[in-house]
């Protein structure tokens, strides 16, 4: 996912880029590698993941170039035109909101700055077009902390960033290419175990269920995944 969102880049040879809901770090150092910016901010919400990730900047002497950061995407402390690029990998499906943080993102973006995203999409309308299957999502979503207002097409995203400042380059859906590996290596047997072994069995068995879940959806025309390149033109 992060080369296809990298894959037209330029190294980048000036600016910052921030990078965002950044996990334990990997998809940033990679963006580092492949980028070559002056400096990365990373965020996430999970301490657990920033002291991890702050470890292995240690380890791999960038801690002058990646500075890593407990911050919500969605309240983000920096001052306008912070930035040359926005990036987040997945992680804005899960924001509360995904709105509030496309106009954070706008603001703290330097003009012609870039935003790059890939991001869960959920089709409101046939998610609630059967009862058991808005239920069921509505569960799903609740255990995977993605708030309803999120749930929107990828027309209806585009529209979303083009609304908070925007001009979009690129707005596709990806989900073949997403949904029906992950769901058929998650519910393999040994990738079963796998969970149980290192996050126990409620939670190995739930991931177990929501990677079941979003194939399921997927085939169904609920689920998509989109692909963003949007520019702050002024």
């Amino acid at each position: 996912m992060l080369s296809m969102l990298l894959e037209n880049e330029q190294i980048l040879n000036r600016g910052a880029i921030l990078n965002v809901a950044c996990g334990f770090g990997s998809e940033t150092f990679e963006i580092y590698r492949r980028l070559s910016p002056e400096k990365i901010v990373a965020i996430d919400v999970t301490e657990a993941h920033i002291n991890f990730a702050r470890k292995r900047a240690v380890e791999l002497g960038l801690t002058q170039k990646i500075i890593f950061e407990k911050q919500d995407a969605c309240m983000i402390p920096y001052k306008p035109g912070s930035f040359a690029y926005v990036i987040g990998i997945e992680g804005p499906a899960h924001f509360n909101t995904r709105e509030t943080f496309l106009r954070r993102a706008h603001d703290v973006l330097e003009v012609g700055g870039v935003l790059l995203l890939t991001d869960i999409i959920v089709n409101k309308e046939i998610a609630q077009g059967n009862s058991v299957r808005y239920w069921i999502g509505r569960r799903v979503a609740e255990r995977w902390h993605m708030p309803e207002a999120n749930w929107m097409t990828i027309g209806a995203l585009g529209r979303l960033i083009e609304s908070t400042g925007f001009r979009i380059d690129i707005a596709r859906g990806i989900g073949r290419q997403v949904y029906p590996g992950f769901a058929k290596y998650n519910t393999r047997w040994p990738s079963i175990v796998s969970a149980v072994r290192t996050r126990g069995i409620f939670i190995g068995l739930g991931l177990t269920a929501i990677s079941w879940f979003l194939g399921w959806a997927f085939r169904r025309g609920a689920l998509d995944y989109a692909f963003i390149r949007a520019t702050k033109d002024q």
